[in-house]
């Protein structure tokens, strides 16, 4: 049985995506060397060796493209696209990213490391990574939705042309402006996956319209092996973002994937996942952070081995996520 590919991807459809970019955004942090105090004790020096786990953390690291083409696609398909919606997102990151760090800045406090009002500064806006080893998001997610209404703009005036001058301007720049400079830094981080950007907001508006073959189940198991197995390379060519063409390849065959039976239990899990991405995003990060994770780590609790790591981050993460959901949903319901 064939499948036509779907014009867009529904709610339900990105929320999976976002699902996946979680697990996958975890099994990346946990196969970093540099997010574990003491390796040369620990049974993951041996583990690190392996081709296999590099490439499996190299895959993981595709969760950044999948977060950003599904809130550039999400962005474009709403119905305010103004600066009033983009700050409106903005402040909601930043209360609840705030809420995390103060209680992240405890936990340092409690493994030992007092906080310093210069890199709390930093570590607010995600200059700083101390405390939480994936907040650089928080100023690319502040810079993607300042430049957003413009870029749904270009698109529905210039369409591919701006996509492809948006691959080849970021690309060139950001091969130019590699620095150490922690701001020149962030700008290039910026442009480097703007193209990311620029193509979820080019689908959501244009759609796919040179896809017209009809997948069979095993055709699209098929190509996401080998999307898969790309991914595990490299996430940039000479300074220009793979992510660009893999991620959208990425999120449309997923995308028809789910439309055949016996995918809807593995999407409905994954939806409810992505539901609690925000959370999950910066709570896991207590495990591996600089200032926090000593506490975790040197507990006798801690395991060893790699797959259970990741299930003690996964669950606590997740039942975190859930009960700081259920809060906010409580306040939000008393404030209506």
């Amino acid at each position: 049985m064939r499948q036509q590919l779907p014009a867009t991807p529904t709610r339900d459809d990105s929320q999976a995506l976002k699902g996946l970019a979680v697990i996958l955004m975890i099994v990346h942090h946990l196969l970093i060397n540099g997010f574990y105090d003491d390796l040369e004790s620990h049974v993951l020096i041996d583990e690190y060796a392996l081709t296999f786990k590099v490439r499996l953390r190299v895959l993981g690291k595709i969760c950044i493209g999948i977060f950003m083409f599904v809130t550039a696609y999400g962005y474009s398909l709403s119905k305010h696209r103004d600066w009033g919606y983009s700050f409106s997102h903005i402040r909601d990151l930043l209360a609840r990213y705030w809420v995390l760090l103060l209680a992240f800045i405890g936990i340092g406090a409690l493994a030992g490391n007092l906080p310093q009002l210069r890199m709390v500064l930093l570590n607010m806006f995600g200059l700083a990574s101390t405390y939480s080893c994936a907040n650089w998001y928080v100023y690319f997610y502040i810079y993607a939705m300042l430049i957003l209404p413009a870029i749904v703009r270009l698109i529905d005036l210039y369409r591919v042309k701006t996509l492809v001058l948006s691959v080849i301007i970021c690309g060139i720049a950001s091969l130019l402006l590699r620095s150490d400079n922690l701001w020149i830094g962030a700008v290039r981080q910026c442009l480097f996956y703007t193209p990311v950007l620029v193509v979820g907001c080019y689908v959501a508006r244009c759609g796919l319209p040179f896809i017209k073959h009809q997948f069979s189940k095993l055709e699209l198991l098929l190509m996401l092996a080998v999307l898969l197995i790309a991914g595990c390379y490299s996430r940039d060519i000479y300074g220009f973002c793979t992510y660009t063409v893999l991620v959208p390849a990425l999120a449309f065959t997923l995308t028809m994937l789910f439309r055949y039976q016996g995918t809807q239990t593995i999407k409905t899990a994954l939806a409810h996942l992505g539901e609690l991405s925000l959370y999950m995003w910066f709570i896991h990060t207590v495990f591996f952070s600089f200032m926090t994770r000593s506490l975790f780590q040197q507990s006798s609790l801690w395991p060893d081995s790699i797959v259970l790591i990741f299930l003690l981050v996964f669950f606590s993460s997740l039942a975190l996520s859930y009960l700081l959901s259920r809060v906010e949903r409580a306040i939000v319901k008393k404030k209506g």
